[in-house]
Order: structure tokens, then C-alpha cells, then sequence
């Protein structure tokens, strides 16, 4: 009994330890890819997105072709 919470106690401690630096890293990119979502939804919710107001922008993989 002693030694598994020993060896619990030691992996939540390595958890701890791991997990805290991760979380606490700063956004790839400098935040680029939040910041372009919240671009893509201002757009949006303002109507700017599509065919006929914005063309040729914004559109996503629409006009890809799928790969094989």
C-alpha cells in the first residue's frame, strides 16, 4: 500500500511538472491562428464572406481539387 502511493504521488508530480510548462506556452505563431479566426468571424457576422461579396477571397478549399 505504501509504495503505490508512493508511486502515485511521484507520477502526479511528474504530471504536474510536464503539464504546467505546456499549458503555459504561448500560441504558435504568436497567436496568428486565433487572430485570423476572429478576423474570419468578424467577417461573417457582418456578411462580407461569399461569392458575391468578397470573390475570390475567403472561400476555404472550395476550389481545390481532392487529391487522390
Amino acid at each position: 500500500m505504501q509504495r503505490t502511493l508512493i508511486v502515485l504521488l511521484l507520477a502526479i508530480a511528474l504530471l504536474a511538472v510536464l503539464a504546467v510548462p505546456a499549458l503555459a506556452a504561448a500560441p504558435a505563431n504568436g497567436g496568428a491562428g486565433q487572430l485570423f479566426g476572429q478576423h474570419q468571424a468578424t467577417m461573417a457576422q457582418s456578411g462580407q464572406l461569399g461569392q458575391d461579396m468578397n470573390p475570390g477571397m475567403h472561400q476555404g478549399i472550395s476550389g481545390w481539387t481532392p487529391m487522390p
